[in-house]
């Protein structure tokens, strides 16, 4: 659109007395929040598991649970709980990821994964 349409739309909007402005985007209600706690054991990993608690957004809840450090590995992640392994002596962080009804929220959890029990 050249400068001289865009003077002229702009114009017939003003005598119409029509307003242009942008609609904000509405603010998402989803939330979500999470915890990670690793075992203490023997051996060269521990077995950990994860919890997560979403509000706000509309309908049911969508979990996705994924590892952000390669020393946590996740085996099961079912809807609000996922558990795994992680290499002893890390500090890991993990992505859980909730949807309902098109919002996206997300949480990224730190924990340790400890020595052996002493």
């Amino acid at each position: 659109m050249g400068l001289l349409t865009r003077v002229a739309v702009g114009a017939a909007v003003t005598a119409l007395g029509v307003t242009m402005s942008a609609v904000p985007a509405a603010a998402s209600s989803l939330t979500v929040s999470g915890y990670c706690e690793a075992d203490f054991g023997f051996g060269a990993t521990r077995d950990f598991e994860c919890s997560a608690s979403a509000s706000g957004g509309t309908g049911s809840y969508s979990y996705s649970w994924r590892s952000l450090t390669p020393n946590a590995v996740f085996l099961l992640s079912q809807g609000p709980l996922g558990d795994g392994y992680c290499w002893a002596y890390t500090d890991n962080v993990v992505r859980v990821t909730v949807t309902s009804s098109g919002e996206t929220a997300s949480a990224d959890v730190r924990f340790h994964c400890p020595s052996s029990r002493h």
